[in-house]
């Protein structure tokens, strides 16, 4: 057996949340040892392994990636612990996808997220880098009191986070922009628009209170612009360089509840200072240590679009490249 198809060499595993997720993280791959793995052989997944993994290389890293088939914390749980299961060696597990971002969040509310930055689960107060709003105990009509506690991300994981963020301070800083290149050239003709940098002209951050009533409608020409800042009136914080997002660290909030609402979305951080929100990392975490890596594709409110998904998992991907 060749050595990239020996699963004793696989030692990371990448949990992508939905398959434009898993395009993004095979795109950053160096190498793919083997696409798919052939199920006819029988020394690969184990019984009771429905999973289908795409295999590959990152650095000196042999990676099994993995999409979910369904969305939510549940679903990611069981990937996580079948590819435990097939992948026996695996040290490392690392959940890349997108999410909703909460604005601006820190002391006096002066660091800015803007769409397509990128936001990392590192150990906070008492959480271990992300915390699961569903799971607790009803102590009243309105209040749920959020009890348990997520596994922390690897050591090995944390130290990489730590001397990534060290080098970003320095130059030549960050080699996401040189990653989102060559990730586009991996993909479709077809597919390159939706996986570039929309630009700040297309990242609206709108009113807290001022509500899309359009369903699945875009917000151009319908929502009122009046009611909302664009990228570069938000201060200089919010300032990009293209294809060059900025990397937060901190809480990510998880639950089986897809996040929507302005409202809900400020009195979240203001309860747990999650600074993002997603729908399958606290199943995984129960259980096993991993590193939440999150592209920014919406502010968790009602004027969610499609528009900055790819370019978001593209940031995700890259990031997570860059930390292995």
């Amino acid at each position: 057996m060749a050595y990239g198809t020996d699963r004793a060499h696989y030692t990371v595993g990448w949990i992508a949340p939905m398959a434009l997720e898993l395009t993004a993280g095979i795109a950053v791959a160096d190498k793919l040892e083997n696409s798919i793995w052939d199920r006819k052989d029988g020394t690969l997944n184990v019984p009771g392994d429905d999973t289908i993994y795409t295999l590959g290389r990152i650095g000196d890293h042999y990676v099994a990636m993995a999409v979910c088939p369904r969305i939510g914390t549940h679903s990611a749980a069981t990937v996580a612990a079948d590819m435990r299961r097939s992948f026996p060696n695996i040290k490392h597990i690392l959940v890349v996808g997108i999410a909703g971002g909460v604005p601006r969040y820190g002391v006096n509310l002066v660091e800015q997220i803007v769409l397509g930055d990128v936001v990392v689960s590192v150990p906070q107060y008492s959480e271990g880098g992300v915390t699961h709003i569903e799971s607790g105990a009803w102590e009243g009509k309105d209040k749920l009191n959020v009890s348990g506690h997520m596994l922390h991300p690897s050591q090995a994981l944390l130290g990489a986070v730590i001397n990534l963020r060290s080098r970003h301070m320095q130059k030549p800083g960050t080699r996401i922009p040189q990653f989102l290149r060559e990730l586009r050239e991996r993909l479709e003709e077809h597919e390159l628009p939706e996986f570039k940098d929309p630009g700040p002209e297309n990242d609206h951050l709108y009113d807290d209170d001022y509500l899309h009533l359009y369903g699945d409608g875009l917000c151009e020409g319908l929502c009122d612009e009046k009611r909302s800042k664009l990228r570069n009136e938000r201060g200089a914080k919010a300032w990009r360089k293209e294809d060059t997002p900025f990397i937060h660290y901190g809480t990510i909030g998880s639950s089986n509840a897809l996040v929507i609402s302005g409202a809900k979305r400020n009195e979240l951080y203001e309860k747990h200072r999650a600074i993002c929100f997603e729908m399958e990392s606290a199943g995984v975490m129960n259980d096993v240590q991993c590193l939440v890596i999150r592209g920014i594709c919406d502010y968790a409110d009602s004027h969610k679009n499609k528009k900055w998904q790819k370019y978001a998992a593209a940031t995700a991907a890259a990031c997570a490249k860059e930390i292995l």
